[in-house]
């Protein structure tokens, strides 16, 4: 992925996609800039503050946007990830 390739409001699942509390640790970009990506996802407990990390370390994490692959716009269950080993 590129720069360039990143929207605020647009989810992306990560290269090596892990169950995290029952749903793929897909992230939710709220906040964007040249240098920092804040977001939401499964992993972002309750009460916590929304993460930053830089634009490098997102694309290096991100594979794809899957945002029109969600259901009904909530996050994807692992079990019903394709590529779980464990369904």
């Amino acid at each position: 992925m590129e720069i360039k390739e990143l929207r605020e409001g647009r989810v992306y699942r990560g290269k090596n996609p892990r169950c995290c509390y029952g749903y793929i640790n897909d992230r939710h970009v709220l906040r964007l800039n040249e240098r920092m990506v804040q977001y939401d996802g499964p992993a972002v407990a309750p009460g916590r503050r929304y993460p930053m990390v830089s634009v490098e370390s997102f694309l290096n994490w991100a594979e794809r946007d899957v945002t029109d692959e969600l259901p009904n716009e909530a996050w994807q269950p692992w079990r019903k990830y394709e590529h779980n080993p464990h369904a």
